[in-house]
């Protein structure tokens, strides 16, 4: 059992960015300071977060004060994937590090947010784990199971606002939903035929905090992963999911401000502006 945790960047992954680090450039405003993208796909931040001797396996993930972005990664030819960070200090960006409660020689493929920013939900081995923020810093991973279904093989996606839990569960593939009652989570429901396909396999959703909208990740061949949307209506129910004018896209997650779309491809990680989402809500 590990007694120690991860408490600074493995060297290797400091003698793999050490060069970078030397004249990390100074970066100032929103989203690093990045151009923000039209309708049109962009890289985001490209050697910075999307490092071509990385490979990136997330969105960009944003604080809701926009203060702080994580993501997952793997430095090439090596195995482990860490948590990345970078925040924002007196107006500055930090330059990107592993995350202070990384343990050594684990995998962390996958992270979500919570909607409120307090809770960072990760997979470790075969259990998912959160840290919680306290007093502005992390806490030591906490083993989320006992909340979580530990009976079943799952894949954490979104965390709304008002506590409800959307994952994929294994093998089918299918979304799902656990919606908090008397501070627990109660029995999950699985999406109707509008999210759940037939001919496709569902990897991923990206839920808004309000659950008026999705950002559905799926695939019929295993290879190609599209991105489709779905529209909530009035009478709670989902609509038929529409195809995003993406080529190819994975672990969709929308920023806290609603502005932008963030995704993963094996170039790294792209951003657009979320109007490609409005222009597909049906109109009243």
């Amino acid at each position: 059992m590990k007694k120690m945790f991860f408490f600074s960047v493995l060297l290797a992954a400091a003698i793999a960015i050490g060069a970078q680090q030397a004249d990390f450039p100074k970066l100032t405003g929103p989203y690093l300071g990045q151009k923000p993208p039209g309708t049109t796909p962009e890289i985001f931040a490209p050697g910075i977060i999307s490092r071509p001797d990385y490979f990136e396996h997330s969105a960009a993930i944003f604080s809701p004060d926009g203060r702080e972005v994580y993501w997952t990664a793997k430095a090439n030819n090596r195995k482990p994937y860490y948590i990345y960070m970078m925040k924002m200090l007196d107006g500055i960006w930090s330059k990107p590090k592993v995350a202070d409660f990384c343990l050594e020689n684990e995998y962390y493929q996958e992270i979500k947010l919570s909607a409120d920013g307090k809770r960072l939900y990760f997979p470790n081995e075969s259990k998912w784990m959160f840290v919680e923020k306290q007093n502005g810093e992390w806490s030591r991973p906490t083993d989320a199971s006992f909340e979580i279904f530990s009976e079943a093989d799952i894949s954490i996606c979104s965390i709304t606002s008002n506590g409800s839990l959307y994952f994929i569960k294994r093998p089918e593939f299918d979304v799902y939903v656990s919606r908090v009652a008397k501070g627990k989570f109660q029995t999950p429901e699985k999406l109707d035929a509008q999210i759940n396909s037939d001919d496709t396999r569902e990897n991923s959703v990206f839920v808004s905090p309000d659950e008026t909208y999705m950002i559905i990740e799926a695939t019929k061949d295993g290879a190609t992963c599209e991105l489709f949307a779905s529209f909530k209506s009035d009478a709670n129910s989902w609509s038929e999911r529409m195809k995003l004018p993406i080529s190819w896209g994975r672990l969709p997650s929308v920023s806290p401000d609603g502005k932008f779309l963030f995704y993963m491809t094996r170039d790294g990680v792209y951003w657009v502006s979320a109007k490609i989402i409005e222009e597909l809500r049906p109109k009243k």
